[in-house]
């Protein structure tokens, strides 16, 4: 894989996704729309807001990289405006 920063990010995340992938059927039936917060296999709560489980993750990690995801069926799709239209350009 490439350097760049994206890229490492999702190193860093591996077992924190990989963790969330096996727990998420379970998780879809209690937890629903509520947001995970996960350190390699720990699970350390589920908050009702990003901001929520973000301020927890500082306070309880620091600055170091951990893993908060919403707890969805089926992932949004996202897209970028700017990137669809040609007005920027990814660099892969």
């Amino acid at each position: 894989m490439g350097d760049c920063a994206e890229t490492r990010g999702v190193e860093a995340l591996r077992e924190e996704l990989a963790f969330c992938d096996a727990m998420k059927p379970e998780w879809l039936l209690a937890h629903e729309g509520k947001f995970v917060l996960i350190k390699g296999k720990e699970l350390l709560g589920f908050f009702d807001t990003l901001e929520q489980a973000y301020s927890e993750g500082l306070k309880r990690l620091g600055n170091t990289p951990f893993l908060i995801k919403q707890v969805l069926k089926e992932e949004p799709v996202q897209t970028i405006p700017a990137l669809q239209y040609g007005l920027i350009r990814a660099h892969t």
